[in-house]
């Protein structure tokens, strides 16, 4: 997949008119209890960097080449810059394979990612097969609206939307698809930003 410049270099502009009043916070609550070895999936620009604490082993990966660049400076001013490792691999890469192994970590973290990879199914199997047994999954990703008529009108415009914004899926039933892969929720909480969003903690059956 080619990735946009222009996105991935505007990304973190555009999202600060969420990030401070609606998602920040949620970031700092799901990720600041963490402790042991983490795969951050999308780590893109690191935002979540500052909400870890000294007691993670964070592997990031993120595909787009102008995403990662922004996730190593941040990296570098972290004070956790010596726990984190950064791949530029995603979902699906050979790579990516070729460093984990199963029941290896204790958690997987996805912060408005889920709803971009190409096979998120096969994501989701992969996470379960690397997490250790009761390891877990967090997740904040927006979803498809439950309400016939908002889903319809964010079906309509994934195809547009998906274009400008690195292959995103307005529409994807990420807390369905969670669900079927066999996840234990732990704690889930669905929420509005003008659409539907999903916030949940679930653990490996």
């Amino acid at each position: 997949m080619k990735y946009s410049k222009t996105f991935g270099q505007w990304y973190d502009f555009l999202m600060q008119f969420l990030e401070k009043p609606y998602l920040r916070h949620r970031r700092a609550r799901l990720l600041s209890g963490l402790s042991g070895r983490i795969l951050e999936v999308g780590a893109g620009t690191g935002i979540n960097f500052v909400h870890y604490n000294d007691n993670t082993e964070i592997i990031g990966i993120e595909p787009s080449p102008w995403m990662i660049r922004q996730a190593a400076e941040r990296k570098r001013q972290s004070a956790l810059g010596n726990r984190i490792v950064l791949h530029q691999t995603g979902c699906g890469d050979p790579a990516l394979y070729e460093m984990m192994e199963e029941n290896s970590l204790d958690y997987v973290v996805c912060t408005l990612v889920l709803c971009t990879i190409p096979d998120a199914e096969g994501a989701l199997r992969d996470f379960m097969r690397w997490l250790k047994p009761g390891g877990q999954l967090v997740v904040l990703e927006h979803i498809r609206s439950h309400n016939k008529h908002t889903g319809r009108l964010q079906d309509a415009l994934r195809p547009v939307w998906a274009k400008i914004a690195d292959g995103c899926q307005l529409n994807r039933p990420t807390d369905r698809m969670i669900a079927e892969a066999g996840f234990i929720p732990v704690r889930q909480e669905w929420f509005r930003v003008g659409i539907p969003f999903y916030e949940g903690v679930f653990e490996k059956h």
